[in-house]
């Protein structure tokens, strides 16, 4: 009988964990809830990577050792057999990345009876827009409610997992259709070409994708609500096709980005001066103010505007649900209708969408130039956020011709209010929104 080498030991070690794998992948993994099944996952391929690495640099030494061996065939057997086992390694990292892609979608909306509810929807789907592909997320409890469109912040960013974390309530009064921007999460590959990463061309896609919606669900109008840079776009779209809203809904509303990131830029000097943190004031000397262009544009923003969330957001965060689940990096990390590629996507657009679109925005003013708004509108306002500081979009709603308009303040929120007080916000748009506009 032939001894079984430890190399073939670990081939088949390696096969079995791989058969097991495929079967996770195919039947068990659409069993585990969501999170559970994406924690599980993460501490799989972190320790797949640490394992990779480390045996690529292993395989490196032993290539090296090959090198300068007088016995080249024991050296030679060695090599290859770990060859075989980063393969292996790969092959499982394709097999747990493919299959989180292929099961990526959205939990059906389940009456008491654990069955879906007749009539609901919950939808996880691609549409095209402006020539390239994107994704859509689209849930209600009736097909037949009124469609409510929201546009996420950024740009760069998805803001679809703390939507569907802490927006579910909107499910049951309307059609919400969660839409991943181009070049931004599951919609990260239409970033190419760079050149259509403009304002005009993300508003001529909310213009298209209205009109998809409209015929889809045979609804003459629609709502559109926006959320920080959401709002640009959401002005810019309700200013061109009023005729395809009900009304626009502006929480967080922008209105000149380069005053209000000075304004920022401002509060956080003075408190970091007044408090002592000498470092942080020499670090924001050396940025200087806002705007900030180059290559990568989002390092000093990012600097600036995460001092600004830690002094003056974090600490009034009132709702606990928020306070523990509103983490968006985390939330993202547990959402079912992203697979690991998407949260990679997710990231990356992040940075690089980003870079491409804000220092677009620097000669934008909604003050002088988006006045007049032939539609209901609705801004909403948190009173503690100073990532858009109040003033500046109060000024422009005293300054708005709208057939009718209303400002809210949110008294116990910040930049997030749509989600630290969730209820106040369903409670609006049930309440008053849809009563006064919905015919």
């Amino acid at each position: 009988m032939q001894v079984t080498t430890a190399s073939h030991r670990r081939v088949w070690v390696l096969a079995i964990i791989e058969l097991i794998t495929l079967l996770y992948v195919i039947g068990v993994r659409r069993l585990l809830p969501p999170a559970a099944a994406a924690q599980f996952e993460l501490l799989a391929l972190i320790g797949l990577a640490l394992t990779f690495a480390v045996a690529v640099l292993i395989t490196l030494w032993e290539l090296l050792a090959w090198a300068f061996a007088k016995n080249r065939a024991d050296v030679r057997e060695k090599f290859g057999g770990r060859m075989i086992f980063i393969i292996a390694i790969l092959i499982l990292v394709i097999l747990i990345v493919a299959g989180s892609q292929w099961t990526a979608h959205t939990p059906a909306i389940k009456g008491i009876d654990g069955k879906p509810l007749p009539n609901s929807i919950a939808s996880l789907e691609k549409v095209e827009l402006g020539g390239v592909d994107q994704w859509l997320i689209i849930r209600g409890h009736d097909v037949n409610k009124p469609v409510l469109l929201f546009l996420s912040g950024g740009p760069g960013a998805s803001e679809a997992a703390r939507v569907l974390r802490f927006n579910v309530e909107l499910e049951k009064h309307f059609v919400l259709v969660i839409w991943e921007q181009r070049g931004c999460g599951k919609s990260y590959p239409s970033i190419n070409p760079k050149s259509h990463l403009t304002v005009d061309q993300y508003t001529s896609d909310v213009i298209e994708l209205t009109e998809i919606l409209r015929k889809r669900f045979k609804q003459e109008k629609i709502y559109l609500v926006g959320h920080s840079w959401g709002t640009i776009i959401g002005v810019r779209a309700a200013q061109q096709r009023p005729d395809l809203f009900h009304a626009y809904i502006g929480t967080a509303q922008m209105v000149d980005v380069r005053e209000t990131d000075r304004m920022i830029y401002d509060l956080v000097m003075d408190y970091s001066r007044k408090s002592g943190d000498t470092k942080f004031v020499q670090t924001l000397e050396k940025m200087g103010q806002p705007p900030y262009f180059g290559k990568s544009p989002i390092q000093p923003y990012a600097t600036l505007f995460g001092r600004e969330y830690a002094i003056f957001e974090a600490s009034n965060i009132k709702d606990e649900a928020f306070r523990k689940d509103g983490d968006i990096l985390l939330l993202m990390l547990k959402q079912p209708e992203y697979g690991w590629l998407d949260r990679l996507y997710y990231l990356l657009g992040l940075m690089n969408t980003f870079n491409v679109v804000y220092p677009q925005l620097q000669d934008m003013d909604f003050r002088l130039d988006a006045t007049h708004l032939d539609l209901p509108v609705y801004l909403v306002l948190g009173r503690h956020d100073m990532n858009n500081p109040y003033q500046i979009p109060e000024e422009y709603y005293n300054l708005l011709d709208a057939p009718s308009k209303q400002l809210y303040f949110f008294e116990d929120s910040g930049h997030g209010m749509i989600w630290e007080e969730a209820g106040l916000f369903h409670k609006l748009m049930v309440e008053t929104v849809l009563p006064e506009t919905y015919y």
